[in-house]
C-alpha cells in the first residue's frame, strides 16, 4: 500500500470515528450529569464549526509529538455545558504522526474517547465529569485511528452537567495536557 493510500485510509477512519481535520467540530448534544442517563443516544456529537475565539491555550507532549490544545467553546445550554477544544501538532516526532488514541482518555481503551476532559466548579468545589448516554458511553468525541502530523489539527467535545447559573467560569483539565484554569462560560 502506497503511502498516500494507507494516509487516506487512516484520515477516513478518523472520520467515521467522529473526529475531523480542521474542519467541523463535534458539538456535544444535550446531555445528563453522570447520574442521569440519556434514554436514546448512543453517538457522538453532531459536528459544528469551531468558533475562532481562543479561550485558553496549553502545550502539550506525548511521545516526541509536541501539540497544542485550544479550549474553543464552553456554552451553557440550560442544564448542560458543551466544551469544544482543539488539538493541533505542532512538532511532528516523525513517523505516520502523532497517534492521539487515548491521550484524552480517563482510562487507556480500545475504543478510546476524550472522556478523560472533566471540569472544576472551584467556587462550589464541584468536579463534573463528562455526561454518559442511556449505554454508559459518553457524550463526546471518540477517537480511532486518528494520526496527525505537523500543523494538522483535530477537534473534539463534551458535554457536561452545568454549575449553578451564578458560576461564569471553571477550570479545564486535559489530559496530558493540565489544567486551563478560569475558562468563561458563554
Amino acid at each position: 500500500m502506497t503511502l498516500t493510500k494507507a494516509l487516506t485510509v487512516v484520515t477516513l477512519a478518523a472520520l467515521a470515528a467522529g473526529c475531523q481535520f480542521a474542519g467541523p467540530a463535534p458539538a456535544a448534544r444535550d446531555a445528563p450529569s453522570r447520574s442521569e442517563p440519556v434514554a436514546g443516544t448512543t453517538t457522538a456529537p453532531p459536528a459544528t464549526v469551531p468558533p475562532d475565539k481562543v479561550l485558553a491555550a496549553r502545550e502539550g507532549t506525548i511521545e516526541g509529538h509536541t501539540f497544542n490544545v485550544e479550549i474553543v467553546q464552553l456554552l451553557r445550554r440550560e442544564r448542560f455545558v458543551n466544551l469544544t477544544f482543539t488539538a493541533t501538532v505542532t512538532k511532528d516526532g516523525g513517523g505516520l504522526g502523532w497517534q492521539v488514541h487515548n491521550a484524552f482518555a480517563a482510562v487507556p481503551s480500545q475504543n478510546p474517547t476524550v472522556d478523560g476532559v472533566f471540569l472544576v466548579d472551584v467556587k462550589n468545589a464541584k468536579k463534573h465529569l463528562v455526561a454518559l448516554d442511556s449505554e454508559g458511553r459518553c457524550v463526546c468525541s471518540r477517537i480511532e485511528a486518528l494520526f496527525l502530523k505537523q500543523d494538522q489539527k483535530a477537534v473534539f467535545s463534551a458535554t457536561f452537567a452545568a454549575p449553578p447559573a451564578d458560576v461564569g467560569s471553571v477550570d479545564v483539565h486535559i489530559p496530558n495536557v493540565g489544567t486551563l484554569a478560569n475558562v468563561p462560560i458563554s
